[in-house]
């Protein structure tokens, strides 16, 4: 999966919740609204060790200074 292809699906999905992508991130296997619902749903598809990320709230850039 292509970084462009990773960002869209992670755009789609419902803000706040977490995407599952297959061991070698090529498709998007699951989600949930919590990091465990996201893992429970990888691995019914069969996938043992997905690759888990939480969508950002919103996609605003942040800068954070010392």
């Amino acid at each position: 999966m292509s970084p462009e292809a990773r960002i869209k699906a992670l755009q789609e999905a419902e803000p706040g919740s977490w995407v599952a992508f297959s061991q070698d991130e090529s498709r998007v296997v699951a989600h949930g609204k919590t990091y465990d619902e996201a893992v429970a749903a990888a691995e019914k598809t069969g996938e043992s060790d997905p690759v888990i990320t939480r969508v950002p709230n919103d996609w605003a850039a942040r800068v954070f200074a010392c």
